[in-house]
């Protein structure tokens, strides 16, 4: 019989694939951070290999930092309209958020209640209100 070993890297993409599901089946309205950048670019490819061949369950959120080339911004839109996926665009805050960054009735992200996520644990909990 033969035994089945993932590599690293295939043990990595496989964790993340995992993540990201997770999210999309534990939060009432998640979001994947876009920015068209190579980091970015790599977890829209996980999301693809998550969730294909539906369509991403999620949107796709970008952070204007207002420093991007225009071509960044094109290939950005380009890339949404191509997948079919929902684009939004904000204006960028001063924020240190993790993996899941638990927001107030108003929206608003305050760094004292953010959760730790240590040894692989993501609190995934969502409190009333």
């Amino acid at each position: 019989m033969n035994s089945y070993q993932l590599d690293h890297l295939q043990l990595l993409e496989s964790e993340s694939i995992h993540v990201v599901r997770e999210v999309a089946a534990e939060f009432e309205r998640p979001a994947l951070l876009f920015s068209g950048g190579k980091d970015s670019i790599c977890l829209l490819r996980l999301a693809e290999k998550a969730f294909r061949p539906a369509d991403l369950p999620l949107p796709l959120l970008n952070v204007d930092t207002g420093h991007h080339f225009p071509e960044l911004n094109e290939f950005r839109d380009r890339r949404a309209r191509q997948l079919g996926a929902r684009l939004i665009v904000r204006k960028v805050e001063d924020a240190m958020e993790r993996f899941f960054s638990f927001r107030d009735s108003f929206g608003q992200w305050d760094t004292k209640y953010q959760r730790p996520e240590i040894w692989n644990r993501y609190n995934a909990r969502v409190n009333a209100g």
